[in-house]
């Protein structure tokens, strides 16, 4: 298990780099192919980053199920009774009311609008998983590709992307922000497989790469009681993010959920 990944931050007045972006995306998993996705369907050019040989994650590893509500899908099923609000009620009952709020408002309300977009504009064909009631869920509102598998998934967010000529840039492990004298991050410095290293600037960059299950002494004080369980996602779960994030003065907010399975 990774316990104490190296990441850093540098400060400089520019970033001395062949390539500018207005975005950088560390991350190449269904959350940053995703906000690749909106970006550019937003007219902002992106380029995503990713550690590994070919974007995965752990969602790669899972069914690749997602709970939305008010989707298109959901009302050619015929669920017309499902809402951000009804979406946000159950998942804090179901986390006997200890998720942060503001968390949990901004992901039901933009979760049924990004499937619909990713339907509607990047072809992936969602259906409905109607035959049972996921525990939790008041309605059906749980989405799958027709493979029902994370693997697809991801293989279809790939799709999109390369038809969107949306760059992604694979075996780079990001390890470094460039920050200014205001703390704007200004750019990033990666390595390359063969230990060269490379920096790229940018006008904003977007962490996708939250997942601390790699990190066991993140888990022993972030989820105590899974300190000593099995980890069943990727590997690249390691904290990045949260690190970079609390080197930067950043509140940590409503990290202590998990999920177990039998499987």
């Amino acid at each position: 298990m990774t316990t104490k990944p190296s990441r850093h931050i540098r400060r400089a007045a520019q970033v001395e780099a062949e390539v500018h972006v207005p975005v950088a995306i560390v991350g190449g998993g269904a959350c940053g192919l995703t906000a690749a996705l909106m970006l550019s369907d937003a007219g902002v050019d992106c380029v995503v980053l990713e550690r590994d040989a070919l974007p995965s994650g752990s969602t790669a590893l899972s069914s690749g199920f997602i709970p939305a509500p008010g989707t298109r899908t959901q009302r050619e099923h015929g669920v017309h009774d499902d809402s951000a609000k009804r979406f946000a009620a159950d998942i804090q009952a179901k986390a006997h009311g200890r998720a942060a709020p503001a968390l949990v408002e901004a992901y039901a309300e933009s979760i049924g609008p990004a499937l619909d977009a990713l339907q509607e504009r990047h072809g992936l064909q969602w259906m409905l998983l109607d035959g049972f009631l996921y525990p939790g869920h008041s309605v059906h509102r749980m989405h799958s590709l027709p493979q029902k598998t994370g693997a697809s998934l991801m293989a279809a967010l790939q799709a999109a992307v390369e038809a969107a000529g949306i760059p992604v840039l694979t075996q780079a492990m990001v390890d470094t922000l460039v920050l200014d004298a205001e703390d704007r991050v200004i750019g990033i410095d990666y390595a390359r497989p063969d230990g060269s290293r490379e920096s790229l600037s940018c006008d904003a960059l977007l962490l996708a790469c939250n997942g601390f299950g790699c990190n066991a002494e993140m888990v022993r004080t972030l989820l105590p009681e899974m300190a000593e369980a099995a980890f069943g996602g990727h590997d690249s779960h390691d904290g990045s993010a949260i690190l970079w994030g609390e080197s930067l003065g950043a509140r940590l907010r409503d990290l202590g959920g998990y999920q177990g399975h039998g499987s």
